[in-house]
């Protein structure tokens, strides 16, 4: 008999990384069904003309007829009827049930398990609705920062382009401040989107065979004005022989150029900042190294952390909006690849991406 510990790290490893309510659902009803031996599962959730099949594996028709359920389960979390096992999914605004259709006998309705098993159940689905609720929110945002920021920046152009008149040397100056923080500010609804994406695991990535020396070089063009204008040295490394990897383009060449442009902000000028690359046999290893004013261990702890910005003065005097680095880490890690940071302070800062080298297999 599998021991009670066994079933419910089955049913974590289960729902673990399942990010939307849909996907966890499916996930606890594939457990259900494969533990019982049912012949098929499905979500039951209250309306005011009764309970409504939300989810189902096999037969959502089996699931559509008026089910008499109880408002509130049972202390074990098990309900039977009609060679159906109901498992009670408590939830803050009431329950929903997980049916169980024609479920082996000779398993029984643990009381432990299924107590346990619904709570597990109950919190993930909780969770998704809170990460739904964000990204519903985060996208209204979005759109709504979208229109003004377009209107700003099409009146700017227009003003720049003298259209309202010829500008003088200040106004002409201003406009441009203009223009610049819309920019900025557009980057960081970007950051933003992309990472409510991410967290609520609607993140699409559009794969293709590319070749990182050809994405760098359109990510140090986007970063060609700053390092030029703060006098950066820049050297590139790249062997010929370096494999195509598999990645999303515009994401890729993003990541690049938030890290690039990290290395431009916090490098005095005249500083030097390396781009090389090695094929490591399991993937592509992209360093890129600078010399500038590197990061204490204790902020290094807390790079990735979403929002968090160091309380180095030296940090502090430069922009930013501390979100750069959990949107490039997210978008990685959903590449299959990763990233990871290596600096102190006064002696520059080391950021290696790994990257999946493409397979013929996947084209």
């Amino acid at each position: 008999m599998t021991s009670t510990n066994a079933v419910l790290e089955e049913l974590a490893r289960s729902l673990r990384d399942r990010r939307d309510s849909s996907a966890l659902r499916r996930a606890a009803l594939e457990w259900a069904v494969r533990w019982t031996r049912a012949v098929d599962g499905a979500f039951l959730v209250r309306e005011s003309e009764g309970w409504r099949c939300q989810e189902a594996l096999h037969d959502p028709l089996f699931w559509e007829r008026d089910w008499e359920l109880p408002e509130r389960a049972d202390p074990s979390g098990w309900w039977d009827r009609e060679n159906i096992r109901f498992l009670a999914i408590p939830l803050r605004e009431g329950l929903e049930w997980l049916g169980m259709r024609e479920p082996d006998p000779a398993i029984p309705t643990d009381r432990q398990i299924g107590s346990a098993a619904g709570l597990l159940i109950g919190l993930a689905l909780e969770a998704a609705r809170d990460r739904e609720a964000y990204a519903s929110f985060f996208s209204t945002a979005v759109h709504e920062l979208r229109l003004p920021m377009t209107s700003i920046k099409g009146y700017a152009d227009l003003l720049a382009k003298g259209i309202a008149g010829p500008l003088t040397d200040p106004q002409r100056r201003f406009v441009e401040i203009i223009r610049s923080n819309i920019d900025r500010l557009a980057g960081l609804v970007n950051d933003l989107l992309e990472y409510s994406r991410i967290e609520t695991g609607r993140l699409r990535m559009r794969w293709e065979s590319i070749s990182l020396r050809e994405i760098l070089q359109e990510a140090l063009q986007r970063m060609r004005a700053e390092m030029e204008g703060r006098g950066h040295r820049v050297e590139v490394d790249l062997p010929g022989d370096l494999p195509m990897v598999a990645s999303d383009r515009e994401r890729l060449i993003s990541i690049l150029s938030k890290v690039l442009d990290n290395a431009a902000k916090y490098t005095p000028p005249g500083g030097e900042i390396r781009i090389r690359a090695v094929w490591t046999g399991e993937a592509v290893l992209c360093e890129i190294t600078d010399s500038g004013i590197g990061i204490s261990p204790e902020d290094q702890a807390r790079l990735f952390t979403p929002f968090w910005r160091s309380e180095d003065p030296m940090v502090r005097e430069i922009p930013g909006f501390g979100l750069s680095l959990a949107v490039a880490r997210g978008l990685l890690q959903a590449m299959g690849g990763g990233i990871e940071i290596e600096s102190a302070l006064g002696q520059g800062t080391r950021v290696r991406i790994r990257l999946p080298a493409a397979q013929e297999s996947q084209w």
